[in-house]
């Protein structure tokens, strides 16, 4: 379905018996995104609770059924807006008594006008029914994924459906305020599905029911915060592995779910969690979520961070040093990254789809800390060097809020190499990891914009961190370090960067550590006439370049 963009006031208007016209967004959004800009009518209330019941007929690729929707008015309330694509129909809305509400779905908006107008914290309900055939995804590539609803087959013919709901937004499949600024207190997941399949989703089961006639229904429930693109439904003939988790001197339940014929690989291959929940705890605080639980979930695609319940499509691969995205022969980065995300993009969610980075830069170096924690500081350079080759650089990582904004392109690996720069601009590991738990702790189950964490690791260091930040996320460059070296001189200075950039790195002076200074103005520092100066490079993000007109053209201040 092509999804058409929104001009530059975009105006719907309800035929009621006064016209009423809302305002629903910008040239530079689509309402089919999820994010954008918050429309009025969305900024005046929060979610409290989502109910959704769906059946869902593989065979058909159709799915039917209601949400059930508790919000609470922060302004004074006439007007209810929500998301849902046109692939889906509804055919009633009704009130918190049951009665008839009046309502129009226009071009992937639900327009709702409860009886009466809503006062300032008072809750407005509504339960809409609709059904439909919701987006397809495409065929997924080795390393990626697209948004829809996935109806694949095992090995056996059997159905095995799961679905991705990231830049659409979960509007796709259910009707929701769909931007990241708002996620229910909690939410209520009841799926009903073919007898011979199980399905599973975020939160923990708490009941299986008879739905008769050869059906039965999985009643999920969440009781935590959760982002609408984190809620997922995954359905197959799966086999039940339970597991046991050691979390900071608690033993707490790990459940698998996995097609009947990878049992025995899975119940192996999947002991992975064990460890990598313990070093991420580590480094991060604890695992919000065990009150939800934790599950791995096979899916056929290659895997998402749905809350409590992270999806795995990897076929139970561990890399080698033979493989280009090899961690060393032990260790299954999908298991290890999108774990990553249940810090890192569900308990701390970024504001904006333009702070990605947040959830995808973090997620990426907890792959270098877990190389770290596990085989040495020299082993997870060598790993994360590979990933420097990955670093396009087309565009700044934080653009524009409020318009869709996606520097996926360079969140993960450019955003974790800023993350390891900034360690290295700290140059105190103690200070540093101590901060980044403190954020991750601090911030759990928040919201969090670039500027949070750019404003906590200045207070928590004592640095001020503003040019750091404008240059490396703002700003699309990478600076170069240009430098020469004569006559027991080295000399230095930062070009292609931003105004006042006078970030500090390290030397390698004869093996012995030297700090400098660089700015945007030449500088020298006095050496050992035949001394072998080295660039920690691979400490920061910087490209280091020799010129030797900075012997005789510039301006040197020396300093030593």
């Amino acid at each position: 379905m092509t999804k058409p963009a929104v001009s530059l006031l975009l105006i719907l208007f309800f035929a009621n018996c006064d016209e009423k016209s809302i305002i629903v967004g910008s040239s530079k959004t689509s309402i089919y995104d999820s994010g954008g800009e918050l429309m009025p009518e969305q900024a005046a209330f929060d979610v409290n609770f989502y109910d959704l019941n769906l059946r869902v007929e593989p065979e058909r690729k159709w799915i039917g059924g209601s949400l059930g929707m508790i919000c609470t008015a922060t302004k004074p309330l006439d007007v209810v807006v929500l998301q849902l694509d046109t692939l889906m129909k509804i055919s009633r809305i009704s009130g918190l008594k049951g009665s008839d509400l009046k309502w129009k779905h226009i071009d992937g908006l639900v327009i709702i006008y409860p009886d009466k107008p809503v006062k300032v914290n008072n809750r407005f309900f509504a339960k809409i029914e609709y059904s439909g055939h919701p987006l397809e995804a495409k065929e997924p590539k080795r390393f990626s994924w697209s948004d829809g609803f996935y109806w694949a087959k095992t090995e056996s013919g059997l159905p095995w459906i799961g679905n991705v709901s990231v830049l659409n937004g979960a509007d796709i499949w259910w009707p929701c305020k769909d931007h990241p600024s708002d996620e229910p207190d909690s939410m209520a997941i009841n799926i009903t599905v073919p007898s011979d399949l199980m399905c599973v989703s975020s939160g923990q089961l708490k009941e299986i029911r008879d739905a008769g006639n050869g059906k039965t229904e999985y009643r999920w429930f969440v009781n935590n915060p959760i982002n609408n693109y984190n809620i997922s439904v995954n359905i197959g003939h799966y086999t039940v592995i339970q597991d046991t988790i050691h979390s900071l001197g608690k033993v707490r339940d790990a459940t698998y779910y996995v097609l009947d014929y990878n049992e025995t690989v899975a119940r192996e291959h999947f002991k992975e969690a064990r460890t990598v929940i313990r070093v991420l705890e580590h480094y991060f605080g604890p695992y919000q979520w065990w009150e939800d639980g934790y599950k791995l979930v096979q899916a056929p695609y290659l895997g998402m961070e749905h809350q409590t319940a992270v999806t795995y499509g990897n076929k139970f691969r561990i890399y080698d040093k033979s493989k280009s995205r090899n961690i060393y022969g032990f260790i299954d980065y999908i298991i290890l990254h999108e774990t990553a995300h249940e810090w890192w993009g569900n308990s701390i969610t970024a504001c904006d789809p333009a702070d990605v980075w947040i959830h995808e830069g973090f997620g990426t170096y907890t792959e270098v800390l877990y190389v770290e924690y596990l085989l040495g500081y020299d082993l997870s350079i060598d790993y994360f060097i590979q990933k420097r080759r990955g670093i396009g650089n087309r565009k700044a990582i934080v653009g524009p809020r409020n318009q869709n904004y996606w520097g996926f392109s360079d969140a993960y690996n450019k955003g974790a190499w800023i993350i390891h720069t900034l360690r290295n601009v700290i140059d105190d590991n103690e200070l540093f990891f101590k901060t980044l738990k403190g954020f991750a702790v601090d911030n759990a189950k928040g919201i969090v914009c670039t500027e949070d964490v750019r404003d906590y690791f200045a207070e928590k260091t004592g640095i001020d961190l503003t040019k750091f930040f404008d240059q490396y996320l703002f700003n699309r460059k990478i600076p170069i370090l240009e430098y020469a070296q004569e006559n027991g001189q080295f000399y230095y200075r930062w070009v292609g960067a931003i105004n006042e950039f006078d970030m500090p790195i390290n030397l390698l002076v004869n093996k012995s550590e030297k700090r400098i200074y660089p700015t945007i103005v030449a500088q020298s520092i006095s050496i050992p006439e035949y001394a072998t100066v080295e660039v920690k490079d691979w400490e920061y993000l910087i490209i280091k370049k020799e010129n030797e007109d900075l012997l005789t053209g510039a301006a040197i201040s020396a300093s030593n």
